[in-house]
């Protein structure tokens, strides 16, 4: 077993043979959380070989399955192990609002702390059933099959010039996802390369962007080998997670929002929700669905959309006196209070519609969606109650949430493009 002694380490991963695999492109797939029904039928229909067949498998009993697939494919070849420990650059090419941009992350084993020692933190609450089926699977299949996202701050001049010598290499591999985003990895297997990223990141904060459910998982799975194991002096493979690093003033990175749509709504709050809602917000009627999303955007924090289920009215919600969220969420650190986010979910949803934290939690009555258009025609077609609309967070609200030891609402954040799932493996027992 390798010697496993700083912050970041390279790793044996395991990786696709498109001799045996096929093209790349018909085995990766999006993370597991953006899956639904529909689309993990279409991965499947795809490849015999696509990755939602062990990180999202159908079966009966899907832990077992997605255990047995993955020992399939070592035996078989499709995945083979890497021959040598590497970190990878990977690179994500893609077009958003007609504007072309790439991000740059590097794949390597992280070593798992607690939250409280503030050298890595989160930035959003989790759901306890998403971490239940996360430790379910790393359980059966000892691997971690998708990295967590996170950014370390800067600058790192002598970084940043290695990741500028290794993006003029060829690619390792390469794929297109649905999107049309490219996703490119280069490999750095070079004990010198390797060390610059190892003194380079062993000190900076690393905010887990996306993966929150997969971190705490890992911990968890992490204290559970180590008691069975006796408390062992030296790391272990389970020690560490697998983790994209990207660089949280890279210009590839962006935040889209997140928008919620309701699908139940208590009928005597939704009637008298514009009389509720004047209480605490100035309102304005929009006459369509591209002016509204044009004043959203104009107007800027403090402002929510909102639509109804039977009712015609398209309204532009601003909040009238930021202070009045001390008293709506009197426990909640000012960092949290003035996002809009929590503006929709304290002075909206919890005061007029009684939905509260535990609501959220348990899940069902929220869906959560990027597609502006797509959470209105959700109301219009009448198949949810209302639906909310919101600007993104920036970079420096998460940064400064996270940087306060607090954490935002559930599904806060859409980090745009998503890390491809199925370019590269970790196992964790050896």
């Amino acid at each position: 077993m390798t010697q496993l002694s700083r912050r970041i380490e390279p790793f044996r991963g395991l990786l696709y043979d498109p001799s045996r695999a096929g093209s790349l492109n018909q085995v990766i797939a999006p993370p597991y959380d953006l899956i639904d029904p529909a689309m993990q039928a279409r991965l499947y229909e795809r490849s015999p070989y696509n990755i939602v067949r062990i990180e999202l498998a159908r079966e009966p009993d899907r832990y077992e399955a997605s255990a047995r697939t993955l020992r399939s494919w070592i035996e078989s070849g499709v995945l083979r192990r890497a021959a040598r420990p590497a970190i990878y650059l990977y690179t994500q090419r893609f077009s958003i609002a007609g504007q072309k941009l790439s991000r740059t992350g590097l794949i390597a084993r992280l070593k798992l702390e607690p939250f409280d020692s503030g050298r890595i933190r989160p930035h959003e609450r989790t759901f306890p059933a998403a971490k239940a089926d996360r430790m379910r699977l790393l359980a059966a299949t000892e691997t971690n099959i998708s990295p967590i996202f996170g950014l370390y701050p800067g600058p790192h001049p002598e970084l940043e010039q290695l990741r500028e010598r290794v993006a003029a290499r060829e690619p390792k591999l390469a794929a297109v996802d649905d999107l049309g985003i490219k996703n490119e990895l280069r490999e750095i297997a070079d004990a010198g390369e390797i060390t610059i990223i190892q003194n380079a990141l062993e000190i900076p904060r690393i905010l887990i962007a996306d993966g929150h459910h997969r971190y705490e998982t890992a911990l968890e799975y992490r204290r559970r080998r180590r008691e069975t194991d006796g408390n062992p002096a030296d790391a272990r493979p389970y020690d560490y997670t697998l983790a994209t690093l990207v660089a949280s003033d890279d210009p590839g990175l962006v935040i889209l929002a997140t928008h919620r749509v309701v699908k139940d709504l208590d009928s005597v709050a939704c009637a008298s929700f514009p009389t509720r809602a004047a209480e605490l917000f100035t309102i304005e009627q929009v006459a369509d669905r591209d002016e509204l999303r044009k004043r959203l955007k104009d107007a800027g924090p403090g402002t929510i959309a909102v639509a109804l289920k039977n009712d015609p009215a398209l309204r532009l919600l601003h909040l009238r006196d930021r202070s009045a969220m001390a008293s709506i969420l009197p426990d909640t650190p000012q960092a949290v209070r003035e996002l809009d986010v929590s503006i929709l979910h304290g002075a909206i949803l919890e005061r007029i519609f009684g939905i509260g934290r535990e609501a959220v939690r348990a899940g069902g009555n929220i869906e959560y969606t990027i597609d502006f258009d797509a959470a209105l025609d959700t109301v219009a077609r009448g198949d949810a109650d209302g639906c909310f609309l919101m600007n993104p967070p920036s970079i420096g609200d998460v940064e400064r949430v996270s940087d306060a030891g607090a954490t935002m609402p559930e599904k806060s954040t859409y980090f745009f493009p998503k890390l491809a799932t199925g370019l590269a493996l970790n196992p964790v027992y050896d």
